[in-house]
Order: C-alpha cells, then structure tokens, then sequence
C-alpha cells in the first residue's frame, strides 16, 4: 500500500497581512519609543551642552553686594537708646514709620516688651550695653544699671555678664555701650567684649561718650562689623527745636560722609521732633536700619 506525500498549507493571505501588520506597528511603537526617550534625555544632554558654552552672567562680587546696600541718597542712622523704663514713649517710638534702632538696656521692666515689638516691627534691637562711666561725668557704675560692666571684673567676670545681658534682650542684632567713658578707655577689657561679638556675629555702634574710646578701632581690629556716632541729637534739659538743629546737622554729615550716625533718647521733646522731621526730610535722605547700611 502506497503512501500519500504529506503537504504542508500554506497560510492564507489573511494571516500572513496580519502579521505583516503587527510587524509594522511594532516598529512604530519603537520608533515612538525611541524619539520619546530622546526628547526627555537627549534635550537634557543638549541643553546642558549648550549651558556649559553659553555666556552667564557674572557672579557678584563681594564690593557688588556692599555697594548694593548704599542708599542712593544720603544715609541717616537714628538711635534711640535708653529703651526699658517706660512703655508710653515706647509705643510712641513704635508708631514711627520710618527706620530706626531702638537701643534697650537689660533687666527693666518694658525691656523684653520693646525688644519683641521693634522687632516685629522691623526695626533694628540693640542691647544697650551699661559699662562703668567716669566719676567726673558725674554717674557711679550703680548710675550705669543692672548688668554693668567693670574695670575690676576678670574676663571670664566680663563674658558672662556680657552673656547674660545678651539673653536678656530678644532679638538683638547688635549693640552699644551706655556710659562707659571709664571702661570704653581700656584696651584689654574692651578687646574682651569685641570678640564675644565677633563669635556671635553682632555689630557694634560706639556711643563714643569719651574721646578716647577704644571701641572703633579695637572692632576694626578683630573684624566686627562697626559704626560710630556722629551728633548726639538731644539734651534732657533742651527742646524741641534745639533737637531739630542737631537733626540738620547730622544731614550736612550724612551729604558730605554719604552716612551718618545720630543718637537720642525717648525723652518727649525728642520723639516729637522725630514725627515732624522725618517726613519732611525723607526724600531727601534715606533713615536707615543699621543691618542695612554697608557695615565696615
């Protein structure tokens, strides 16, 4: 008996156009595929190539940065120090809308109140720091307060005095010393007290209550960030108007220097004179905050 050949089918032209289909849209697929990939990596590697040869801008340099900080117009630095005793002229000095630097001395009794609300009212807080004063100026260290620092106080006397008066004032961003005419005249105690400012990057403002004080230079020396006065803008005994000579004095400063430092004292006479000056004055000269000024 004979055997029959087997034959294989062929397939019909349907499967086979079926397949041919597939094999087509998978290729689409991987094209699409492709390019998408390419979109999100490739432009990466592209845009980096062209980032790394295109021109940038400069980096600002360190004299950009201070040189952004002066005003266009004269700078005028307002102190107030004395702040703590009473809250009435406090509330006065808070209503002030232009710049200023309320300076507190520790351990009163408004002390912690005036520094929390200048500072969330933007103003710079100072520790109004109390030193030991000359007996000729006619103060005792007793006069100089709570937290004062003396000649006859060991360095280690000298930090941790200086560290308690600084917790005891919120906020601080600086400080100035309050009396101090004995004290502000010795190298060693003042070197002392600059370099706990240092290590705690506060600024510091000499009141310069004497001539001879070694405040200025010895910041200079060790790198704290400094100013120094230029008019004290008030006497307790004098008025309104002799407040608002000095005021005009410390702007002839201020246009010859480009700043300057001014300090009073919430005394009434003062405060009003800073309501009526200083919006008369403030297109002319810019009131500034100490932490905005170039500091040296």
């Amino acid at each position: 008996m004979s055997q029959k050949k087997r034959t294989r089918k062929k397939p019909s032209a349907a499967k086979t156009g079926s397949k041919k289909r597939t094999a087509k849209l998978s290729h689409a697929v991987l094209v699409l595929l492709f390019f998408f990939a390419f979109s999100i990596f490739g432009l990466r590697y592209v845009e980096r190539f062209f980032d790394e040869w295109s021109p940038r801008e400069a980096t600002p340099s360190v004299e950009d940065k201070v040189a952004e900080k002066k005003p266009e117009r004269p700078g005028v630095v307002l102190i107030i120090d004395d702040l703590g005793y009473d809250k009435k002229s406090i509330d006065r000095l808070l209503r002030i809308k232009q710049p200023l630097n309320l300076a507190v001395l520790p351990h009163l009794p408004h002390s912690q109140y005036v520094a929390r609300a200048a500072y969330r009212g933007g103003m710079d807080v100072i520790l109004h720091l109390p030193m030991e004063p000359k007996y000729s100026s006619g103060y005792t260290a007793d006069d100089a307060g709570e937290g004062v620092l003396l000649l006859g106080f060991s360095i280690d006397q000298i930090r941790e005095e200086l560290r308690r008066n600084i917790m005891a004032v919120p906020n601080v961003v600086g400080v100035n010393n309050h009396m101090g005419s004995k004290f502000m005249e010795n190298e060693e105690p003042v070197k002392t007290v600059m370099q706990e400012l240092k290590a705690r990057d506060l600024y510091f403002v000499d009141s310069l209550t004497t001539s001879n004080s070694r405040g200025y230079s010895m910041a200079k020396r060790l790198g704290v960030k400094v100013l120094k006065r230029d008019v004290f803008i008030d006497q307790s005994e004098r008025g309104k108007e002799y407040t608002k000579e000095q005021l005009d004095q410390l702007v002839r400063i201020a246009e010859k220097k480009g700043i300057a430092v001014g300090i009073g004292h919430p005394y009434p006479q003062t405060i009003d004179a800073l309501v009526e000056y200083m919006p008369k004055i403030e297109e002319k000269v810019e009131f500034m905050k100490i932490s905005a000024t170039a500091l040296n």
